[in-house]
C-alpha cells in the first residue's frame, strides 16, 4: 500500500475509535446522530431519485452541519454539553429536512415561529455554554459569576 492509503486507514481508524469512545460515553446522544444521519442519507437517495438536486443540496449540507459539533470539539477543543449538541442537531434537521424538503413551512402554520423561538433559545444556552466554558479555561484570567449573566 501506498503511504497515502496507509494515512487515510489510520485516520479513519482514528475517528472510528472516537466515535465509539463517544457512544459508550453517552449512548442517547450517538443515537441521535445515528439516527438522523441515516434519515438524512435516507431522504438524499430519494431525492437523487426524484432528480430534486437542489434537495439533494440541502441534505449534503445538513450532513455537513451535523459534523459543526464534531470539529468544534476536536479542533477547538470547545467542548458543548450533549443535550445542547443533540438540539442544535434537531434544530438542523428540522429546519432543513423536516422544513424545507418536506414542506413544514407550508403545511404547519407556525413552523417558522416555532423554529425562530427554538433558535432563541438556543442562542441563549449557547451563550451561557460559552461562559461556562470560559469559567473552566486555565488560560482565562477572569471567571464570571451566574449572578452576572
Amino acid at each position: 500500500m501506498t503511504k497515502t492509503k496507509i494515512d487515510r486507514k489510520m485516520w479513519l481508524l482514528g475517528h472510528l475509535k472516537d466515535f465509539w469512545e463517544e457512544v459508550k460515553e453517552n449512548k442517547i446522544k450517538a443515537f441521535v446522530y445515528v439516527s438522523l444521519r441515516i434519515l438524512v442519507v435516507i431522504v438524499l437517495v430519494a431525492e437523487v431519485f426524484n432528480r430534486n438536486y437542489n434537495n439533494v443540496f440541502l441534505c449534503v449540507l445538513t450532513l455537513i452541519l451535523f459534523m459543526v459539533p464534531h470539529f468544534l470539539n476536536k479542533r477547538m477543543n470547545i467542548i458543548l454539553p450533549g443535550t445542547l449538541e443533540i438540539i442544535v442537531l434537531l434544530f438542523i434537521f428540522g429546519a432543513e429536512i423536516l422544513g424545507e424538503i418536506n414542506e413544514y413551512y407550508l403545511l404547519f402554520d407556525r413552523w417558522d415561529d416555532m423554529l425562530h423561538t427554538i433558535n432563541g433559545f438556543l442562542c441563549a444556552a449557547i451563550g451561557f455554554s460559552m461562559i461556562d466554558i470560559l469559567n473552566r479555561n486555565e488560560k482565562v484570567t477572569f471567571s464570571l459569576s451566574p449572578a452576572f449573566v
